[in-house]
């Protein structure tokens, strides 16, 4: 009995959301209706743990959505591994009400969508010093110089050695994919697992061939395809660079592409992971790579 009237309760507020917002403006093509999705269903995310919680948690939960955006079930197909931060993620779903109805191009009744969403619950730093656009984080060795238009806006930490920083574009361009503008995300992590090797081993052609070979068998479905690969020379390391499709749980942004780069030093690894749409992406790269060259290890 429990059972079914928390289940009516459940129907109940969608519909009532239904009502509410009978009026509102149908988003113009697929891709369109799942950013404003993804949007809306994370701007009603809350998370109220307790304080031995740290580290990033990713739930991912599987929603089937009618036409005119009701939600018909949602279920947790991948737990955060704490009960707690399921349940936000849920709750984040129940707060949201009735999602923005199909666009023109989206022919079915109803649209699975699995939506992957990642909780922060590390610490944020600060930087121990910033000078002439170029910032430093001393406790890592980590520096990072941004070029215009391109800012920071938030940095996270999960543990000791590892950094990532969110980077968004202050006139939009190229055009983020992301809800909250991000346009790149930048990890640093101290502990590479070739540290006992030397920058010319790391830079040696076998090597570099084995790690291009290793991308290019991942899983499409988990990591997307790889559509093209560069190797470049930045500060004596050689980088990789890709360029790969949406993955499974990213399908529903068929256009969407990611920017890739990877630099192996001894004391650390460097990723830069940027999105924009496949139109804007053969005049985005020459900027994603300025963004991977700003990078580098600070003074010790």
């Amino acid at each position: 009995m429990r059972w079914i009237l928390f289940g009516c309760l459940f129907l109940s507020v969608f519909g009532m959301a239904s009502i509410l917002r009978a009026d509102e403006k149908r988003p113009a093509t697929k891709t369109e209706w799942a950013s404003e999705v993804k949007k809306r269903l994370v701007e009603n995310l809350a998370v109220a743990v307790g304080s031995g919680l740290t580290g990033t948690r990713h739930p991912e939960l599987k929603l089937i959505v009618r036409r005119n955006g009701t939600i018909a079930k949602v279920t947790v197909i991948r737990s955060s591994g704490h009960k707690s931060i399921d349940e936000a993620a849920l709750r984040m779903v129940k707060r949201t009400g009735r999602l923005p109805p199909f666009s023109r191009d989206m022919k079915g009744k109803q649209e699975e969508l699995i939506l992957s969403i990642e909780i922060d619950l590390g610490e944020r730093p600060r930087p121990d010093t910033t000078s002439e656009g170029e910032t430093v984080y001393q406790a890592l060795g980590f520096r990072l110089k941004l070029p215009q238009p391109f800012e920071i806006s938030q940095t996270r930490r999960s543990n000791d050695t590892e950094i990532y920083i969110d980077v968004r574009s202050r006139t939009n361009e190229p055009s983020s994919t992301e809800a909250n503008g991000t346009i790149c995300t930048i990890g640093f992590d101290a502990r590479p697992s070739e540290r006992d090797m030397t920058q010319s081993q790391l830079n040696a052609d076998d090597v570099i061939l084995k790690k291009i070979t290793a991308a290019a068998r991942r899983d499409p479905s988990l990591f997307g395809k790889v559509e093209s690969t560069t190797v470049f020379d930045h500060d004596g390391v050689r980088g990789i660079a890709t360029i790969t499709t949406p993955s499974f749980f990213d399908r529903q942004l068929s256009e969407r592409r990611q920017y890739q780069a990877t630099m192996v030093r001894p004391r650390g690894t460097v990723t830069v992971s940027c999105w924009t749409t496949a139109k804007a992406m053969p005049h985005a790269i020459a900027m994603f790579q300025k963004i991977a060259e700003g990078t580098g290890l600070a003074k010790p």
